[in-house]
C-alpha cells in the first residue's frame, strides 16, 4: 500500500494535538536525558561517548528500557575491561554490532540502519534526527509493519515528521518523542511487557539504578 505524504502528516499531528503539556514535556526531554545516561555510562567504563550511544542503539529492539540501559552499560564495561562479549535482551546479530562498535573509533553506526544512526544522533543532541522505528510508523501510517519499516518507507515517513514538526513549531526529534509518548500511554504499543518496563535487571549497579529512578522516560 502505497504511503500518502498528507494522511501521514494529518495522523502525526493528530496525536501530537492530542498530548497533554506532560507528555509534550516528557517527549522534548526524552533525548536529553537518554544522553545524560550515555553520558554517567561513558564516564563509568572510560569509553567514548558516541560508541556508548551506538552500543544502546543496537542493544535496543525488543529490550525495555531499564534492560537496554543496563545492557549498554555491560557491553562498555566488558570491552573496556577486556573480557567476553556479555549476553543482551535482544537479538544476536544487534549484540554482535554493539560488540563490534565499542571497539571501533570515530563514528561506528555509519553503515548502520537509518533508525540506528537517527537514534544515535538523536541521542548525541541532533534535534532534527527521527527516529522512523514501529511505533512511529503505526502513528504515521495507522497501521502495523510487516516486520521492520522498510527502507523504501522511512525517507518519506521521516519527512512526514519533519513536515508536522515545522507546523508545530517543535523540533522535528521532539515531534516523533511526544508522539511515541502518546501512542505508548493510549496501548498502540499493546505488546511491550509491561511488567519489565520499572524492572532493573539483575546485577544493575546502585549508581546506574539511581540515575535510571530519577529519569522521566522509565
Amino acid at each position: 500500500m502505497k504511503l500518502n505524504h498528507d494522511d501521514m502528516v494529518a495522523n502525526i499531528l493528530a496525536y501530537y494535538d492530542s498530548a497533554s503539556e506532560a507528555q509534550k514535556a516528557e517527549g522534548r526531554n526524552w533525548y536529553s536525558v537518554a544522553g545524560g545516561i550515555v553520558a554517567t555510562i561513558a564516564k563509568a567504563t572510560g569509553t567514548q561517548e558516541n560508541r556508548v550511544a551506538y552500543a544502546l542503539a543496537a542493544l535496543s529492539p525488543r529490550n525495555p528500557w531499564r534492560w537496554n540501559v543496563f545492557d549498554a552499560y555491560s557491553y562498555a564495561a566488558a570491552r573496556a575491561e577486556g573480557r567476553i562479549m556479555p549476553k543482551a535482551t535482544t537479538f544476536k546479530r544487534n549484540q554482535l554490532n554493539a560488540w563490534q562498535a565499542l571497539a571501533q573509533d570515530g563514528q561506528p553506526w555509519v553503515s548502520a540502519a537509518p533508525k540506528v544512526r537517527a537514534f544515535v544522533a538523536a541521542i548525541l543532541g541532533d534535534e532534527t534526527a527521527v527516529v522512523v522505528d514501529t511505533w512511529a510508523y503505526r502513528v504515521a501510517t495507522l497501521r502495523k509493519p510487516s516486520n521492520v519499516v522498510r527502507p523504501n518507507e522511512y525517507g518519506p515517513i521521516a519527512h512526514a515528521y519533519n513536515i508536522a514538526a515545522n507546523l508545530r513549531g517543535e523540533a522535528p526529534a521532539h515531534m516523533q518523542a511526544i508522539v511515541w509518548v502518546v501512542a505508548v500511554t493510549e496501548g498502540l504499543a499493546s505488546h511491550r511487557t509491561g511488567r519489565h518496563d520499572l524492572a532493573f535487571k539483575a546485577g544493575t549497579p546502585e549508581w546506574l539504578k539511581a540515575a535510571l529512578a530519577s529519569d522521566s522516560i522509565a
